[in-house]
C-alpha cells in the first residue's frame, strides 16, 4: 500500500499576528525571538527573517550550531546563544552574542577577544530558582562585578528565567522576580548597569507585566501556544495530508 505524505504547512501571517499579540502586552519593549530548536520545528530561517522584517531587536538560540547556521543563511541581526559557554571563538567569528553564567567563562571570552582587541558583548545570566544554569544570587554581585572589570567584555544584558509562570500561582514567579529586582538595584549601587535586562518568557509575557522590564523572550506564544486562553493566538503550523480511505 502506497503511504501517503504529510507536509508541514506554515502560516507567516499567523507568526505576524502572534507577534503583535506580542507588542500589545509589552508597549515598546524589546523583542528577543526564540528560534531554538528550528524555531520550534517550524524552519528558524524562514521564521527569523520574517521575525526581523517585523522588527524584533534580536534573536535567541540554544545552541552556537544554530546561530551560524542563521549567519550562513545571510541574517545579521543579533543572535544570543543561551547555553554553549565555551563557545569564544565561535561567537567571535560569526559574531555571537554568548550567554555567561560564571566567571572562568566570562575570563575565556576576555582572553579570546583581547587577541583581536575587540570588546565581546555578552548577557549574563541568573539562576533565581529555575535550577537550570546562572549564577547564584548570592554571589552575583561579586562576580558580576569582576567581570565587568573585564576591559574585553561587554556585559549588554542581565537575564533569568522563571520556572513556573505558566501557572496560575504566582507565588514562586513573584519570589524569582523579587530575587532578580534586588540584584539589579544593588548592582546598580556599584554602577553596573545593562542596555538589556529580561526575564519574561511566553508566559511571563501574557500574565506578568511586572516581569517585562526592558526586553521580552517570547517562544512557544509566537508559534500559537501559551497558557492565557482568552488571548487568541493562531498556531503557525498546520500539518496536512490526503485522505487515505473513508470508511461509515
Amino acid at each position: 500500500m502506497k503511504l501517503q505524505k504529510v507536509f508541514a504547512e506554515i502560516n507567516l501571517k499567523a507568526l505576524s499576528h502572534n507577534l503583535q499579540i506580542v507588542r500589545k502586552k509589552t508597549g515598546n519593549k524589546h523583542i528577543l525571538a526564540v528560534v531554538k530548536a528550528d524555531a520550534y520545528g517550524h524552519g528558524s530561517v524562514a521564521v527569523s527573517k520574517h521575525l526581523i522584517e517585523n522588527g524584533v531587536s534580536m534573536l535567541g538560540v540554544a545552541f552556537t550550531r544554530e546561530g551560524i547556521a542563521l549567519r550562513e543563511s545571510g541574517i545579521r541581526s543579533p543572535i544570543l546563544i543561551f547555553f554553549d559557554r565555551d563557545n569564544a571563538d565561535a561567537c567571535i567569528e560569526y559574531n555571537l552574542t554568548p550567554v555567561i553564567y560564571d566567571l572562568p567563562s566570562a575570563k575565556k571570552i576576555h582572553t579570546a577577544a583581547k587577541k583581536l582587541n575587540m570588546v565581546m558583548p555578552v548577557h549574563i545570566k541568573v539562576d533565581t530558582g529555575m535550577g537550570r544554569v546562572g549564577m547564584v544570587p548570592d554571589r552575583a554581585v561579586h562576580d558580576i562585578l569582576k567581570i565587568s572589570r573585564l576591559g574585553n567584555i561587554k556585559p549588554e544584558g542581565i537575564m533569568s528565567h522563571f520556572s513556573d509562570a505558566d501557572l496560575q500561582d504566582k507565588d514562586f514567579a513573584n519570589t524569582q522576580q523579587d530575587i532578580f529586582n534586588t540584584l539589579i538595584a544593588a548592582l546598580k549601587k556599584d554602577g553596573i548597569t545593562f542596555r538589556f535586562i529580561h526575564m519574561a518568557n511566553s508566559a511571563a509575557v501574557l500574565t506578568m507585566p511586572d516581569a517585562h522590564f526592558n526586553m521580552v523572550r517570547p517562544g512557544i506564544m509566537l508559534y500559537g501556544y501559551g497558557c492565557c486562553e482568552k488571548e487568541k493566538l493562531r498556531p503557525v503550523m498546520t500539518l496536512k495530508s490526503k485522505i487515505q480511505r473513508v470508511r461509515l
